[in-house]
């Protein structure tokens, strides 16, 4: 037998001899000198023992040395106890229920720290190594498996773990552990298998066995000398280094098998180290870094420390990934990469001083050089405007010959020359936020001139008999007439002045701003700065009277040589592209997606920096908590979505509006785009032919919002150029339907489907286009009965405008049901997606109103349709969205127009909606008005931190998003949780993230929260914040003279002055005298 069995067989002693002779005394009521217990005790003395046969089975733990070592302990001490027992206080009787403690709510600090408190740790803690009481001793916590919701019990001997988890808790908090990976050869696990006898594991000592099996043993030396509680060593810290060859110390990856997360790194880690030059294995095993810190269980981001050192371990895996990686197009990602996480943790010098060394070694990356654009822009350091000028310059000269470099690769001259676009677009909207628009606006004329207005002869880009040189200088001779250029009233063209000439503009004349005492003027520049800026959105001429020695009013073509871009034809579309983005006007609907991140760029998306701004509407004192909380699904002042012919018509209060100028609040603010001199330069470009019916129908939509009393004459003048065009129908349609004339549309919509069938049947494919216009309007104005009719009629050989006569049967249903799929599917078929939508919802919507507007046969309809697409399309592929945003239409219109609804069923498809479109605000927008009206589960805040802003920090997140949960946060009712300080905490979030930090809307936003709610010290620190994030927009720099007012003194907004000075940015009415004379004391 063992020294263990022969111990177990032993009799416990009883220590008869020791009990006190004497019963204790009654014990006596407390005193006022009386010592209360503390929790320890309090704790101690509600501990109850259940039964005699617990007692007995804890006793049995003890060995004979501990017996013996007590029972010499209380010889020695007998007598003393003896003399003092009447002293003492008696043990109170386990009877008595006053002293039960019973504590459900249990220690919160815990969860924070990830263990309990050293101090306030009983000794008998660790007895019994995860065993529960009433449990067999045999069963175990598994601590692998357990979290902060429930515990998983296990038999250990069965369990396949072999690590031993000291700190059980860690893992629900944010602590880290020791990980190791136990290696058991193969040969060893084969003898042992085959073996015919079967080894007992209790016989091996501690040392041994530990590991491969994580529970202690009894009378074990080594577990005390290296895990007693305690020992002199102080807490118990896992080993740093492991003691067998057979065990791997893994500090990058997780434990190995026991967490998704950790199975994923090590897996790309074995990806690197068998293929080490493979670009995509190292950004794929660097993007994973992130999730070493995120522990979605409890919903918690990552700490600074912990970002920190995530950004240390990226920037040193990136280093080593550019020692082995040859390749260049895979080089060029990483150095971006690197860049981008070095912004996070390296001062400025350094990251300059490194870019510097970057494009010594590596000139010809054009993507490079735009990232360090965005270093450049940003850098408040050493800015200076003149400075990121030359640099966007330098930019597009490496530009230029890159491009005539990559004549013979079709790919790379068009990856190319969209780059080239997108810094004209990035300049000019720079140029523009710093104050100098008269070159922002004459760089577009120059492009658009200098591309499509060439003089006849001279050919495109690639084949122009015309060299360089002739062209430009063609091009001086032009621009100095000072002729009218593209956007302003008279332009013929550049190629029109070479051939016959031109007269030049009438001269203008600007408005004197009278500037009255210099303290006046200080306190109110902000307002000579902003009526100056607003004399000065188009370049003046020579002969106008500008009334101040301006030298930035007249451009000259010395000013813009440099900036002269010559495109080939296929990129016109681009252009286009850009130049819509550069109004903050929406996309085409034909807008590549390639092209859409320009609508969501920092740099680029600035809305809502100039004028009133609708996000701070629900701060208004006035109003009460409904009204603050009240959401209007069709007011976001920003807008993100895939743009359609009912988005681009509607109205703010019957849909989604693409543009902004009928939405309230908008009425009369100032936006620096000239809408006027956009809406002439888009009236030229759709007669030159870009975009053709695309852009037709989006100019009609414009001019609709802007100027609706001239829309039906410019559409009347189209329909004489283009009488084939059945888009033109439908959008003067539209106009007409909007504008209250329903029985005009009603005959334009007739006339356009009885022509349709006499047209080709390339052409006949936008009739379903009409069907769909005509179905809706009446849907929205009429009713469901006019509506049914109508769309009965699309199997009809000829269309009336009377439908009175038209039967409702299931013959009818058929007819039209079996016209509507097969047009479906022959569509879906030849791969064009528009029509197999506008088919879709025709086809829904026959549904709908013959079943009686029942909303569940139309979501079926829709989930089968959704799957059709989903077979042949990428999950986010614009027709696929644009399906989506018809459901969601039809699910508003029933929500609205019926009497009882399931707001549940609204919000489960639009759940759906908005995980394949994260960033789309009509899903976003209609699921918080849908919420509204359940003040108790808080979902909006739920959604947009799960999934809207999840990964914030990704370069692919956008600022819509932001915005989105800035709106959200401001409507909170306070019942519902909002207040200041969450309110401060979605603002930090956006301006911390890296898509927020460059955005200057954003930052004003939260100055001018700050203004209303903060306070001044507050809205000041905001401030100087958001011109070091964005030291080239002046209108931030103006905020200080507009909201400090006489609650700044003179010194600091001369410190402001000094600043927009210094920075180089454009400056109308000087003030350095009137701060002379303030502080002379005049």
């Amino acid at each position: 037998m063992t020294e263990d069995a022969t111990v177990s067989n032993k009799a416990v002693p009883k220590f008869a001899s020791f009990r006190p002779k004497h019963d204790p005394p009654a014990p006596s009521p407390p005193t006022g000198n009386s010592k209360p217990l503390n929790s320890r005790d309090q704790w101690e003395a509600s501990t109850i023992v259940l039964s005699e046969d617990a007692t007995r089975h804890r006793h049995k733990k003890h060995t004979r040395h501990e017996h013996e070592s007590k029972h010499q302990q209380r010889q020695q001490s007998g007598g003393k106890q003896e003399k003092n027992n009447e002293s003492q206080v008696p043990i109170t009787s386990w009877d008595e229920p006053e002293f039960y403690i019973v504590d459900k709510s249990g220690d919160t600090a815990t969860l924070k720290y990830g263990s309990l408190h050293s101090y306030t740790i009983p000794s008998y803690f660790r007895v019994g190594y995860g065993s529960i009481l009433g449990l067999s001793s045999s069963l175990k916590i598994d601590r692998q498996l357990s979290n902060e919701k429930y515990v998983v019990v296990s038999d250990p001997s069965k369990s396949h773990y072999t690590t031993r988890d000291k700190a059980a808790f860690m893992k629900v908090g944010r602590g880290r552990e020791t990980r190791v990976k136990s290696i058991v050869p193969a040969s060893q696990r084969l003898a042992i298998e085959n073996a015919d006898f079967i080894s007992f594991d209790g016989a091996r000592s501690w040392k041994r066995r530990r590991l491969d099996d994580p529970r202690p043993v009894s009378g074990s030396s080594t577990e005390d000398e290296h895990h007693h509680y305690r020992s002199i060593e102080g807490k118990a810290k896992p080993l740093t280094v492991p003691e067998d060859s057979d065990i791997e110390f893994n500090e990058d990856s997780g434990d190995v098998g026991t967490d998704a997360v950790d199975l994923r790194r090590v897996t790309l880690s074995r990806r690197v180290d068998l293929e080490p030059g493979n670009g995509d294995a190292w950004l794929d095993l660097i993007d994973y870094q992130g999730q070493t810190f995120v522990d979605h269980s409890l919903k918690q981001r990552p700490s600074a420390a912990e970002s920190i050192s995530t950004v240390d371990i990226k920037l040193s895996m990136y280093e080593r990934a550019l020692t082995v990686v040859k390749d260049p197009e895979y080089t060029e990602r990483l150095i971006i990469g690197m860049m981008q996480e070095a912004t996070k943790v390296w001062d400025v010098k350094k990251i300059a001083n490194k870019w510097q060394n970057i494009l010594q070694k590596n000139p010809n990356y054009v993507s490079l050089w735009t990232k360090y654009l965005d270093f450049q822009q940003t850098n408040s350091t050493n800015f200076r405007f003149d400075e990121l000028k030359e640099a966007y310059t330098k930019c597009l000269s490496i530009l230029r010959k890159a491009v005539l470099q990559a004549d013979g690769d079709v790919a790379r001259h068009q990856d190319l020359t969209t780059i080239q676009i997108y810094l004209l677009l990035r300049m000019t909207v720079c140029l523009r936020e710093a104050g100098f628009s008269e070159q922002s606006v004459a760089i577009w004329q120059v492009t658009f001139e200098f591309n499509l207005y060439k003089p006849p002869g001279s050919g495109d880009m690639e084949n122009s008999p015309l060299s360089s040189e002739e062209l430009e200088t063609s091009f001086e001779d032009f621009w100095e007439s000072e002729v009218p250029r593209i956007g302003e009233e008279g332009s013929v063209g550049w190629g029109t002045y070479s051939s016959h000439g031109g007269s030049p503009s009438e001269s203008k004349r600007d408005e004197l701003i009278s500037t009255s005492a210099p303290t006046y003027l200080i306190r109110n520049w902000h307002k000579v700065e902003d009526a100056r800026s607003r004399q000065s959105q188009q370049p003046a001429r020579t002969v106008d009277e500008t009334g101040e020695d301006d030298p930035y009013r007249v451009v000259l073509f010395s000013d813009i040589k440099e900036f002269i871009v010559r495109l080939p034809a296929s990129s016109y579309q681009t252009l286009l592209s850009a130049f819509l983005a550069y109004c903050h006007l929406p996309p085409l609907e034909s807008t590549p997606d390639s092209l859409k991140p320009w609508w969501q760029d920092s740099f680029i998306r600035n809305d809502d920096l100039y004028g009133f701004d609708n996000l701070l509407r629900p701060l208004d004192p006035l109003k009460t908590t409904t009204e603050r909380s009240r959401i209007d699904p069709f007011n976001l002042p920003i807008s993100n979505y895939t743009v359609s012919t009912d988005s681009l018509f509607a109205n703010h209060d019957s849909w989604f509006s693409s543009f902004n100028f009928r939405k309230p609040g908008y009425e009369g603010q100032w936006d620096p785009p000239d809408y006027a001199w956009a809406r002439l330069v888009l009236r030229t470009l759709v007669d030159y032919g870009i975009g053709q019916d695309d852009l037709a129908e989006y100019f009609l939509a414009l001019e609709y919002h802007t100027k609706s009393g001239t829309a039906r004459k410019i559409a009347k003048a189209l329909l004489k150029k283009q009488p084939s065009t059945l888009r033109l129908y439908n959008a003067y349609a539209m106009i007409e339907f909007h504008l209250g004339n329903r029985n005009t549309a009603e005959s334009i919509l007739v006339a356009a489907i009885n022509l349709s069938r006499t047209l080709t049947d390339n052409t006949q494919k936008e009739a379903i286009l009409l069907w769909r216009t005509w179905t809706w309007e009446l849907l929205d104005s009429v009713g469901t009965e006019d509506a049914l009719k109508r769309i009965l009629t699309i199997s009809a050989v000829d269309t009336k405008l009377e439908v009175s006569d038209v039967l409702v049967n299931a013959a009818a249903c058929l007819r039209a049901q079996k016209t509507l799929v097969d047009g479906r599917d022959q569509a879906l078929s030849l791969g064009e997606y528009r029509y197999a939508v506008l088919y879709s919802e025709c086809l829904v919507l026959l549904e709908y109103l013959a079943n009686e507007r029942s909303i569940d046969t139309v979501l079926s309809s829709y989930n089968h349709t959704l799957q059709l697409f989903t077979n042949r399309l990428a999950q986010n592929f614009p027709a696929l969205e644009l399906l989506h945003q018809s459901r969601a239409r039809l699910l508003y219109y029933h929500a609205t127009h019926t009497h009882s609804f399931k707001p549940a069923l609204v919000r489960f498809t639009l759940t759906d909606s908005i995980k394949r479109f994260p960033h789309n605000t009509i899903f976003l927008s209609l699921y918080a008005w849908n919420e509204v009206r359940f003040r108790i589960d808080d979902r909006v805040r739920t959604l947009v931190h799960d999934v809207v802003l999840a990964n914030s920090n990704n370069s692919t997140q956008d600022i819509i998003s932001h915005f989105f949960a800035v709106y959200i946060e401001l409507r909170r009712s306070p019942t519902a949780g909002s207040n200041i300080h969450s309110i401060r905490g979605v603002f930090e979030r956006a301006v911390e993230s890296s898509c927020g930090r460059q955005s200057a809307a954003m930052w004003k936003l939260y100055f001018l929260f700050e203004c209303e709610r903060g306070g001044l010290q507050r809205a000041r620190a905001v401030f100087y914040r958001a011109v070091r994030a964005c030291p080239w927009v002046k209108e931030l720099y103006l905020l200080a003279f507009e909201r400090f007012g006489e609650k700044a003194s003179v010194g600091e907004l001369k410190g402001v002055y000094e600043m927009v000075v210094e920075r180089e940015l454009r400056v109308f009415v000087g003030l350095e005298e009137a701060f002379e004379d303030v502080e002379r004391g005049k």
